[in-house]
């Protein structure tokens, strides 16, 4: 596929990235260029198809042309996250197998155990960025890219057909990567796919969501999980220009520089930009707020007549052509200008934050899948979207509720199972081939996919009554003061929740009422903090059962992050690392079995 792409689009830009504070552009010939250079260099290191090559680096447009050298040659590409620690990283590399590592920087090399005997097994240990020189190491083990792109040219001049003959050999049941899970609970596992099942992958993807050419993606999700994968097979199969996000902090600006017409993003990129929408309306002038609440209310009355299937009145057409002008066109403006679909998965994202996008014209469709489904199952569409839905089965895919309530898969995108771990693969696919997802869902009348937690997360209560807590976290997240939110309460009366605040609206807040904040640490202890927060829950309590509402709280100084443990690289809550490390504030409200709200 990559091949054949070339061949079609040549000397179009391919790939748009940064480097030394400067954007530069790759065509296909260029990317075809470096892919062959690498790919020969490993096959001068005796690298051979069905070896496991491991790539420890944050996104950059040297991950995408290290994968494509793998694939190319029958390689299995180990992605691993830039943010695992040493121990992580010696974990994967033994269990994988791998015999080649390729790492970002000599920085993040001397960070790594390289005494470990998981590091030891490696052949080479190859550079991304050298230009800070290269570390010791015995044996001559580590070298750069373009010192291994160096030994490709010599090897291409030796073995003038290899790269083609390799890679016109590879098959679809050809093994393609091991994507291991990013390990909510216990050791992460190793899910192991072929060609075949992302080339079906691709084809589906293209039906649900009939993009073109002309697309451009900015690519910021990590390549090492399975939906920033896709993401960039998906620029390759339908030829859409990829530009690289410089870090998550940057994202802001480099949308305005890459103008994406295409989004794939986690649902924490979609709520952070609505609680800053919102929190800037709320800080604005008396005659903007006046302006951005008429245009909202236009765009909620266009999105309802939108997904009831209904022409949109010429009154409330021409209103929302002035709402657009006056009102969403700075909003669009700060997403690039021209963003046409925006994809979010990952993790559930809360209807009333796609409401609140649609009703701004950025339609956000959400989608599902997992890993072992190499990546998608269900994505809501264009024509057919439903909010608060992963949507409908993607073409070849079924989907199934068990008697427990548990999402069951078959299809064509079914991994081939975990690596080296079969009594797992047997727990997760039964005899009829349906993979248990370990999601509870629900089908509704029109076929949409709505899902409610992950069966190990619901809380039963000491009444016996189950609760799912993604959905009470969702409700209490569409409130812009609320940042993150941990909902607990198994084997108990009533449910608790562990919050963190939005430190910006909080200061907002504080300033209208005559309170400056000097530290996280205070706004978290202050009584006024306590009762706004306390009110806010109790607002959100009236849309929920009695024994779904959260009766006791504790605010945190700090978020929940990757660094700390607490979150996956994909941004999903480790529930039981956060509970471990508030155990004593847990059992505090425990014990405080009286009712605060």
């Amino acid at each position: 596929m990559f091949l054949s792409q070339v061949k079609r689009y040549g000397d179009r830009v391919l790939y748009r990235c940064a480097r030394d504070g400067q954007w530069g552009e790759l065509t296909w010939n260029d990317a075809r260029r470096e892919v062959r250079e690498i790919a020969l260099g490993l096959l001068s290191l005796e690298v051979r198809k069905g070896d496991r090559v491991a790539i420890f680096s944050s996104n950059r447009v040297e991950w995408s042309l290290i994968d494509w050298a793998n694939i190319c040659i029958g390689a299995l590409t180990v992605p691993i996250y830039a943010s695992s620690a040493s121990a992580q990283v010696s974990y994967l590399l033994g269990h994988s197998g791998s015999t080649i590592l390729f790492v970002e920087s000599a920085e993040r090399l001397a960070k790594l155990d390289l005494q470990s005997p998981h590091f030891r097994q490696l052949r080479k240990v190859v550079v991304i960025d050298s230009a800070a020189g290269l570390p010791p190491f015995s044996e001559g083990r580590v070298i750069s890219l373009a010192a291994l792109e160096e030994l490709g040219r010599h090897y291409g001049k030796a073995y003038k057909d290899e790269f083609e003959r390799i890679a016109e050999s590879i098959r679809q049941d050809d093994d393609l990567t091991i994507i291991y899970t990013s390990g909510t609970t216990g050791e992460p596992k190793g899910v192991l796919t072929s060609h075949g099942h992302y080339l079906f992958m691709i084809d589906a993807v293209d039906k649900a969501l009939s993009s073109t050419d002309q697309d451009v993606t900015l690519q910021f999700l990590p390549l090492a999980h399975s939906f920033g994968r896709l993401e960039h097979f998906m620029v390759v199969a339908k030829s859409y220009t990829c530009g690289f996000a410089r870090s998550m902090e940057t994202i802001a600006k480099d949308l305005l520089e890459i103008r994406p017409t295409l989004l794939f993003c986690v649902p924490r990129v979609y709520e952070n930009a609505y609680s800053r929408i919102r929190a800037r309306a709320a800080a604005s002038g008396f005659s903007q707020r006046l302006f951005f609440g008429f245009g909202l209310a236009v765009g909620r009355r266009v999105s309802l007549c939108l997904r009831k299937g209904g022409r949109v009145p010429l009154g409330l057409r021409l209103a929302y052509g002035l709402a657009r002008r006056m009102v969403f066109a700075r909003i669009h403006a700060g997403f690039g200008g021209r963003l046409r679909v925006a994809i979010s998965g990952g993790a559930a994202l809360a209807p009333e934050i796609a409401e609140f996008f649609h009703a701004l014209g950025i339609l956000v469709l959400e989608g599902y899948g997992l890993t072992e489904s190499s990546t998608v199952s269900h994505v809501n569409r264009t024509a057919r979207y439903k909010f608060g839905t992963v949507g409908l089965p993607l073409e070849g895919v079924e989907c199934r509720i068990g008697e427990d309530g548990e999402v069951l898969l078959r299809g064509p995108n079914i991994f081939k199972g975990y690596y080296r771990d079969q009594k797992a693969t047997q727990e997760a696919i039964d005899t009829e081939g349906w993979l248990h997802t370990g999601d509870i869902g629900a089908i509704d009348g029109d076929g949409f996919l709505r899902i409610t937690d992950r069966k190990k997360d619901l809380i039963v209560t000491s009444g016996g009554k189950k609760v799912a807590p993604q959905v009470i976290e969702n409700l209490l997240k569409a409130d812009p003061l609320f940042n993150q939110v941990m909902v607990i309460g198994d084997r108990q009366r009533h449910l608790m929740a562990l919050i963190t605040l939005n430190q910006e609206q909080v200061r907002g807040w504080g300033k209208g009422e005559g309170l400056e904040f000097r530290s996280a640490e205070e706004i978290a202890s202050h009584p006024r903090v306590h009762a706004l927060v306390k009110e806010r829950i109790r607002q959100k309590n009236k849309a929920l059962a009695p024994f779904e509402a959260v009766r006791n709280f504790r605010i945190l100084p700090c978020d929940f992050s990757v660094e700390t443990g607490e979150l996956t690289p994909t941004l999903k809550l480790r529930r039981q690392i956060v509970t471990e490390r508030y155990r004593d504030l847990i059992e505090e409200m425990i014990r405080r079995a009286g009712l605060e709200l």
